[in-house]
């Protein structure tokens, strides 16, 4: 077909807002230059707390029992914010392995604090009412 040039979305720059559809959400195969999706976990909210704008990103639709329901994984930004949300994705899953190392120190120390006083309370009550 040579009197036709095939479609191609309008490139994004960094000033413009994320385009998105009625449901506030971008479409994967619509996705225009200067936006990139990003499918890690929890990216969306780590973008929020930095004030990165984004869009959720729809693959595709799942068929459940005959119906179709949006398939949403990952966001969409601007390119040049890309690197920043990386960064601040290792730092925050770094950041969550501490978090829960300290959690499960914690829960050790209690449970031989619990078992400690149970056993100080045995050897006194045996001490005060063992040869009774």
């Amino acid at each position: 077909i040579w009197q036709t040039d095939s479609w191609t979305p309008p490139y994004v720059s960094p000033s413009d807002p994320i385009p998105t559809n009625e449901f506030k959400n971008v479409e994967k195969d619509l996705l225009n230059p200067g936006l990139t999706h990003m499918e890690q976990p929890r990216l969306a909210g780590i973008a929020r707390k930095l004030g990165i704008p984004y869009a959720p990103c729809m693959l595709g639709f799942d068929r459940h029992g005959g119906r179709g329901t949006p398939l949403i994984r990952g966001i969409v930004v601007h390119d040049h914010n890309v690197g920043l949300i990386r960064e601040a994705s290792i730092e925050w899953e770094s950041h969550v392995v501490e978090k829960e190392r300290s959690e499960r120190r914690k829960q050790v120390l209690r449970k031989w604090k619990r078992l400690v006083v149970g056993l100080l309370t045995k050897e006194r009550l045996e001490r005060e009412y063992g040869d009774r």
